[in-house]
């Protein structure tokens, strides 16, 4: 249990607002794809992201099932600025922002404002019955009494803000639990990251318009699975790799790049026991085209 010991003016200090930074949003959607959480909300996200991770991604996803994305990689991160870190911290901050390009880009305008919208929430919250309201409420895992706020936790440990106050930060990918995530520096809150309302993710992480009507016209000329195939081909990648990708198993994954293969779709290049398949020209040009045909047509 994590006890966080409230004064008078850290109650006057503590304030719900999106994280100031925009790290530790990356860092619970990495956390959420190693454990593959977040049931059946993120099926679709999970399947889409993990489809154009890269090979940089995937080494991270392995970390991240080693170390705890917050705070251990949050930690690594944040002093990889620091001119004595080493190269092994800095490449850790290019992974994460390989990540954050393919698994939060896509949809980060609809997540800041659900982000926002909750705190707007929280913010009526407040109005109505004060700041110890907004504590007793703002997680069922979470219990406020006593000027003391407990938070469920792994460890014991007591956190005084010391006048600093906390700050509620709601969490899209923080889905099951909330976390406290210690102050950035001296005379900082420490945050509380608490996840948004059940059922907001789904809606939010929907697909982009123009990619899922893309995928749709593509699947009856190739079929469904072979278009996810070509789509996950954006970065090659061996058999095995393509089948963990769309969820099929190898063999499957096998038959369906020989039909691509033989359509002049995809190309295999094999080295010892490992195929290797990637886009043709022919293959990038067609997934491109129903693309950019879909975007033209929202437009028009």
């Amino acid at each position: 249990m994590q006890r966080v010991h409230f004064s008078a003016q850290d109650l006057a200090r503590t304030v719900v607002k999106v994280a100031e930074r925009p790290l530790v949003e990356t860092l619970f959607a990495l956390d959420l794809l190693a454990r593959q959480g977040g049931g059946e909300d993120y099926a679709s996200w999970r399947q889409r992201t993990t489809g154009r991770l890269g090979r940089r991604s995937w080494s991270l996803l392995t970390l991240a099932r080693t170390l705890r994305p917050v705070p251990d990689l949050l930690h690594m991160a944040e002093n990889a600025a620091n001119p004595k870190t080493g190269t092994e911290r800095q490449n850790l901050v290019a992974m994460l922002e390989d990540f954050h390009k393919v698994a939060l880009a896509p949809y980060w305008d609809r997540v800041s404002a659900a982000l926002e919208a909750d705190c707007t929430a929280r913010g009526r919250t407040v109005l109505a019955g004060g700041i110890e309201r907004l504590l007793s409420t703002v997680h069922p895992m979470v219990r406020w009494s006593g000027g003391v706020l407990e938070i469920p936790s792994h460890r014991s440990q007591d956190v005084v803000p010391g006048g600093a106050g906390l700050l509620l930060a709601p969490s899209l990918f923080l889905y099951d639990r909330p976390v406290l995530i210690p102050a950035a520096g001296r005379n900082r809150p420490p945050v509380l990251a608490y996840p948004v309302a059940g059922g907001t993710a789904e809606a939010v992480l929907a697909a982009p318009a123009a990619e899922q009507n893309a995928a749709d016209a593509l699947g009856p000329l190739v079929g469904r699975t072979r278009a996810a195939i070509m789509k996950s081909l954006a970065e090659s990648c061996t058999t095995t790799e393509l089948g963990r990708r769309i969820g099929i198993s190898a063999a499957s994954a096998s038959q369906h790049t020989s039909v691509l293969r033989s359509a002049g779709l995809i190309t295999t290049h094999r080295r010892l026991n490992t195929a290797r398949h990637s886009l043709t020209p022919l293959g990038a040009a067609l997934l491109d085209g129903f693309h950019h045909r879909d975007l033209a047509r929202a437009h028009m």
